[in-house]
């Protein structure tokens, strides 16, 4: 934290200007530093108490300059002895004294020159937030709660301001110096949150536990389960899947007819007439296709069509393949047509419908079916 001498802003400590004025704030800081460095230079050279010269003037320390010794002139080459001459002695460098030099004593109370301003030096770049203040100078980004740019110390007043994206927009993101009662009930609208998510989350967990149970213990749930799936599977495949032709059985036969409603009728394109069966025990059709045929969907209307509940309505029918591979279908109970999804029929050139599941009549004692459709691929 730098606290600014001109204004008293409190600014943090990577600002070289003042927020509030635009004050440089590393002069404030070398000045400060200069004038404890000048006040230390000064007791340096007033020396230890009683070090005062004749009559109680001070002394001026003498700088002590070591000798300076001359380097030896060149001396011309010297002649080869001559037998029996007499050798020179070899000349000596002379020791040259140095000139005293004398500094000029400090008078006390002399003003010493301000040292020289330091150039601003740049900081860090500051990432832009939301909200921030652009220079218009040098680009920094600033708080919103400053004047002055933090790197050059121009004025922000036509700065540019960052903006907020939208998903702060939708979820503002709240200021961390707030009050102590404002923390408070934020902390304990998140330990409200918290409580809803889990209570949310066990909720969800029992849920799909008892789904489960009732798809695994209970049978008509399952198969309503089934049926509904399988329908929206095959819903959704009918978009992409090729055209549907239907296919015609060219002979059909029973377990088990009335008389007047024989098992030929449910496959003669009519929806006035049905075949009828006793119930007990369980009526089959067999449809032979005379070709192997790969069945995908089946349209069944239940019961008879002008008086529903005088019969039986088939609520499972189990189809048995030539091929000896089955498929369940349920129907629902109405007198309007079913669309079924067919499986397993790959290669086979007849079917046995059997009826394994009744909606039981309130005045009849017989089960009956007016129509039965089978389709295949084109």
């Amino acid at each position: 934290m730098i606290v600014c001498a001109q204004c008293g802003e409190h600014n943090t400590g990577g600002a070289e200007f003042c927020g509030a004025c635009g004050t440089f704030l590393e002069w404030e800081k070398e000045t400060v530093g200069a004038a404890q460095g000048q006040a230390g230079g000064a007791a340096q050279q007033s020396g230890p108490a009683g070090s005062a010269g004749p009559a109680g003037q001070p002394t001026t320390a003498q700088p002590v300059v070591p000798p300076v010794v001359a380097a030896p002139e060149p001396q011309p080459p010297v002649p080869a002895a001559q037998p029996g001459a007499a050798q020179p002695a070899p000349a000596r460098p002379t020791a040259v004294q140095p000139t005293a030099v004398q500094p000029s004593a400090v008078q006390p109370g002399a003003q010493q020159p301000a040292p020289a301003r330091p150039q601003p030096k740049l900081t860090e770049r500051r990432q832009a937030q939301p909200g921030d203040l652009i220079c218009g100078r040098c680009g920094d980004s600033n708080p919103p709660t400053r004047n002055f740019c933090a790197t050059c110390g121009d004025s922000l007043a036509a700065a540019t301001v960052v903006d907020t994206t939208w998903w702060r927009k939708l979820f503002p993101r709240k200021d961390k110096t707030v009050a102590a009662g404002t923390r408070n009930r934020a902390r304990r609208s998140g330990s409200v949150r918290k409580g809803v998510g889990r209570a949310a989350q066990l909720v969800l967990l029992v849920a799909v536990l008892l789904f489960g149970a009732l798809y695994g213990l209970v049978a008509p749930f399952r198969s309503s389960v089934n049926g509904a799936v399988t329908g929206t599977v095959e819903d959704v495949r009918g978009v992409f899947d090729a055209k549907l032709e239907p296919v015609r059985p060219t002979a059909v036969s029973a377990t088990a007819e009335l008389p007047d409603h024989p098992a030929a009728l449910v496959a003669d394109n009519a929806s006035n007439t049905h075949w009828a069966a006793p119930a007990d025990p369980q009526p089959a059709l067999v449809l032979d296709f005379g070709k192997q045929v790969d069945l995908t969907k089946a349209i069944v209307r239940a019961g008879i069509g002008a008086d529903f509940q005088s019969a039986h309505r088939p609520q499972r029918l189990h189809l048995v393949y030539s091929t000896g591979r089955t498929h369940d279908v349920d129907l629902a109970d109405t007198p309007d047509p079913q669309e079924v999804a067919l499986a397993g029929s790959e290669g086979a050139e007849r079917v046995e419908v059997h009826v394994t599941g009744l909606h039981r009549s309130l005045s009849g004692n017989d089960v009956a079916i007016s129509e039965i459709e089978f389709f295949a691929e084109k």
